[in-house]
């Protein structure tokens, strides 16, 4: 079995401690970094072979989102998974935004915190459903028209409908048995949204599907 290299970076020694062990109980997880600080963090964590970065966003005062634009800026496909106890709408906004593949929070429970761990490594997203909303909220304050057009014009009304369930935090499962069709179509289907609109990950897929206000709305294209 696959053991996944797992960093994190946080500055409260028992709750890294607690976290650490709640991992390695698992078979497929194995912590291969710790850093205390943003600086050893950027220092460390080039020299390991990691699969995700548990980040927390609020070290010491320290600005977390900055220290994950370096991550994702040094390496665009590791995925990074905000834990944090921080609610501010507009903290999880910039976080999402600069490619965070999860925000979870710390009160969060363990079955919860694996399962979003396990979401990320396999490409998927998951945010609590309080963060998700706040998200949601924030993305609705803008202008859709730019990305409305965006989709009706790149995408198919299949994958209109899959951009969608994304953004309604549906895993690639759940889609699968809404529409009645296997999850490797839903895998094809994903990566070409992600080519046609030349974005990275769901995470980017939500973004503008949420922007555009098409995560409630019936609209078909003409």
């Amino acid at each position: 079995m696959r053991k996944y290299k797992i960093a994190l970076v946080d500055d409260h020694p028992i709750f890294v401690s607690g976290l650490r062990k709640l991992l390695e109980e698992e078979e497929d997880f194995e912590v291969v970094c710790v850093a205390y600080s943003y600086q050893e963090a950027l220092r460390k964590i080039p020299e390991q072979e990691v699969d995700l970065v548990i980040l927390d966003i609020n070290l010491s005062g320290e600005d977390g989102i900055q220290v994950l634009r370096k991550l994702r800026k040094d390496n665009p496909d590791l995925p990074v998974l905000m834990l944090t106890v921080e609610e501010s709408e507009e903290v999880i906004y910039r976080a999402v935004r600069e490619g965070a593949r999860g925000y979870i929070l710390k009160h969060s429970s363990p079955e919860r915190l694996l399962k979003s761990i396990r979401a990320c490594l396999s490409g998927e997203v998951l945010l609590d459903s309080g963060v998700y909303m706040k998200v949601l909220e924030m993305m609705r304050k803008e202008d859709p028209e730019e990305e409305r057009s965006l989709l009706f014009e790149r995408l198919s009304p299949r994958e209109i409908e899959i951009a969608r369930l994304i953004a309604q935090g549906k895993s690639n499962r759940e889609i699968a048995e809404l529409l009645y069709i296997s999850e490797s179509t839903v895998k094809n289907h994903i990566s070409n949204i992600l080519r046609k609109l030349e974005l990275k990950d769901r995470v980017d897929i939500a973004t503008l599907v949420s922007r555009a206000r098409l995560t409630e709305s019936q609209e078909k294209r003409s």
